[in-house]
């Protein structure tokens, strides 16, 4: 039962991991983001968006490692 809470866990991790990458992506891409309820363009949206990729690929990358740990044997 532990297992599979861990590994339900883990999967819901996985889901706004991807949207935090995906935010990311966006960020880079039109170079525009919203930063503590400001708007901020050029470089520093881009720095923003790597940063939340960044972070996105870390919690997809825990996620994974999470599921690979507990997988049956």
């Amino acid at each position: 039962m532990a297992r599979a809470l861990v590994l339900l866990a883990a999967g819901l991790l996985a889901l706004p991991g991807l949207w935090v990458t995906l935010k990311g992506l966006a960020a880079i891409r039109r170079r525009n983001a919203v930063v503590q309820g400001r708007t901020v363009t050029g470089a520093r949206a881009v720095g923003a968006g790597i940063i939340l990729v960044a972070w996105g690929v870390g919690m997809l990358g825990f996620s994974v490692l999470v599921i690979l740990a507990k997988r049956p044997r």
